[in-house]
Order: C-alpha cells, then structure tokens, then sequence
C-alpha cells in the first residue's frame, strides 16, 4: 500500500506586521479548538515562511490553497495596500465558494464603517467573546470538525492590547497606500510643504498672542486643536498615512511638540519649557 499523506485544510490570517500580537492569539486557539487539524498560515510566526523561499510565491501558495481567510482589521491594517491585497487573491474564490472570507475588527474598528468590498461581508469583533465563540462556530461549520466546548473567548479577548499600546512597526508606517491622487509622486519633502501651507501657516497668520484667550481650544492648531489624521489626508489630498508620518515634523518648524498623540490623532503645543502652552 502507498503512503497517503493528510492534506490539512488551511487557514490564513492576513494581518499587518504591526497587528502579530492578534494574529498570534488567533493562531493558538483555532490550533486549540481544531486539535491542530488545520494548518494555519500566519506570516509573523516562526517558521511561517522558510530561509531562502520566495516570500511573494510562499503567500500567494497559501493564499490559493486557503479555505478560510481571517482578516484582522484594525487601525492600521485597513489602510495597508497588502490586506487588499490578500483579500482580493481570494475574492473571486471565495464567491465561487472555494473560500470564505472572515473580517476580524479589533475593538477601536466600527463594524458599520467598513470600505467595499468588506462592507458587504459580515464583520465580527475580537473583543467581544459572542463574536469570537460565533467565528470558530462558523468554522467548525465549515471544516465538518473542531471542539468548540474547549473554545474560550476570554483566551483571545484577554490577549489583545487596547491599540493606543501597540507599536506601529516602521513597515507599516512606511508602506505606501494604493493612491492616485494630485500629489502622486511628489517626496516627502514636497508633502509637508503642502501640509505647511495648508494648515500650520494658516494656522499661523490667525495667531496673534494678545488676542489668544479669545480663542477657543479646538480654533488653532498651537492653541491645542484636535487634528485626525485621516481627515486631514482626505481634506488635503494627501496620499494615505502622510499625515502621521510627515505632520510632527512640519510642526517642529513652529516650535510645536505633540503634547498628545495616538495612532488616529493628534493635539499640538508649545515644549513644557516653552513660553506658552496649550490652554485647557
């Protein structure tokens, strides 16, 4: 008799190199609750992608023999070119019914607020435990097999950090967004020239100190304004991710330090040791 090898239905978690921590959480419990029966792909993992392969060909591989793709959402990972990129290698699969596609939003994602194509696919929360125990439900469904009475929620929901903690690796930072706008091409020195012009020196030429306890915390950016990055992209036409990456250094031109900041926004003010300060 030949020897048959047991082909495992595969996994794959598509994630952005700063969102491991999530991928990792789902990872071990879907290993858990399947008793290792599945083969779940995740590029942070060690081993994930052996020395010396093509990166590229390894995924596309993995991403054509997948039956289920969880796609964790998250602050980052919506605006990264290469979630798009995994979910459309697998969207005409997965009408087709070859695969299905599962978005996995961290707690800080609006499940109503999700771009096409993923509005059209039912969404779930990672923080929540009912939505979890339904995804692994879902796959077990899907597989024919898996405990879903060793499956514990808290397992995942315990794990994974409030997004305000997480380290936004330089490759996500980076990375460029799929853009086709007025300033394609142009370098970073030439973008914060735009964002310069657009906003701080108007900003500036409204500024006079006699007057500034006239204004109200949220009139000028040095006075304290919340500025969200995203919005000031959209407003500006800026390609994706510029004003996170490029904004802290146009405001050092005017003396400016973040006094608060997180991954979606960001308040401006003068050093503690400065002369002024941002009014409260």
């Amino acid at each position: 008799m030949g020897d048959y090898a047991i082909v495992k239905p595969t996994v794959f978690i598509s994630h952005a190199t700063s969102d491991a921590e999530f991928a990792h959480a789902m990872q071990q419990e879907i290993e858990k609750v399947f008793a290792n029966g599945i083969s779940v792909f995740c590029t942070s993992s060690p081993g994930a992608i052996p020395v010396g392969t093509d990166w590229l060909g390894n995924v596309e591989q993995k991403l054509a023999s997948a039956q289920a793709v969880i796609a964790i959402i998250t602050p980052v990972s919506i605006e990264r070119p290469w979630l798009w990129f995994e979910i459309g290698a697998t969207w005409s699969k997965g009408r087709a019914g070859g695969c299905v596609i599962y978005p996995l939003c961290t707690p800080e994602i609006d499940l109503f607020c999700l771009p096409s194509p993923l509005d059209r696919l039912q969404a779930l929360s990672m923080g929540k435990a009912n939505d979890l125990r339904l995804l692994f439900e879902s796959l077990i469904k899907q597989f024919g097999f898996g405990a879903i009475s060793v499956f514990k929620g808290s397992n995942i929901t315990k794990r994974i950090p409030k997004y305000a903690k997480v380290k936004i690796m330089d490759v996500d930072l980076n990375e460029k967004s799929f853009y086709s706008g007025k300033y394609t091409g142009y370098s970073d020195s030439e973008l914060m020239e735009v964002i310069d012009t657009e906003m701080f020196a108007k900003d500036d030429a409204q500024f006079d100190e006699s007057f500034l306890l006239h204004y109200k915390r949220e009139d000028l950016i040095r006075n304290g304004k919340l500025i969200h990055y995203r919005q000031v992209d959209k407003l500006l036409d800026l390609p994706p991710g510029t004003s996170r990456r490029l904004m802290n250094t146009v405001a050092e031109r005017y003396k400016l330090v973040a006094v608060t900041e997180d991954v979606n926004i960001v308040r401006y003010g003068f050093p503690k040791n400065g002369r002024d300060r941002v009014r409260h």
